[in-house]
């Protein structure tokens, strides 16, 4: 196994017949420009990522085949989608992934669409296929705690902070 690797850029001279076996740590900053929208410098709307992306790959070259296995977590600021509250959770996976190396000799264009991975210069970088199943893996309902009480509809209280004697509160309890 290679040592740790701060990106996910490889070179397609560096893989042998056994493939690489690698892990890796995107920090934050290093992971934004692939997490915010196409072009878009204003990097608002990304996740705050608390940690490192943290992970492992097992990489195999068949022609321009890659298979890619492994897996990541991160810890990451979230929303509760019942209380509002900001709390810190995990979003993590396994990767089994089978692309097609777009670009450089493949006889494709690096401008293919159909083309996920393109290489460049004989490299080619996995970090926006990593960015991609990081957004695949975001809860679709962030909770805070499985037994999140969430807010009163009278009010609009948070339950988790204790009961609301609001009236509106009362009239849903029936």
């Amino acid at each position: 196994m290679e040592t740790v690797r701060d990106n996910l850029r490889f070179s397609l001279d560096f893989f042998s017949e056994a493939g690489v076996s690698c892990e890796f740590v995107l920090s934050p900053s290093t992971l934004l420009p692939y997490l915010t929208a196409s072009g878009e410098e204003d990097p608002s709307g990304a996740p705050n990522l608390v940690t490192s992306l943290r992970g492992r790959l097992d990489l195999s070259l068949a022609g321009r085949r890659l298979t890619v296995k492994g897996m990541f977590a991160v810890k990451t600021e979230m929303i509760c989608a019942r209380c509002l509250s900001t709390f810190i959770g995990k979003v993590s996976d396994a990767i089994v992934e089978m692309v097609e190396l777009g670009g450089s000799g493949s006889g494709r264009t690096e401008d293919d669409p159909d083309a996920f991975i393109r290489v460049k210069d004989g490299c080619f970088d996995l970090a926006p296929l990593v960015a991609e199943l990081f957004w695949l893996s975001w809860p679709v309902r962030a909770l805070c705690r499985p037994d999140c009480a969430g807010l009163c509809p009278g009010c609009g209280a948070n339950l988790n902070d204790g009961p609301c004697l609001c009236r509106g509160a009362a009239a849903t309890r029936h």
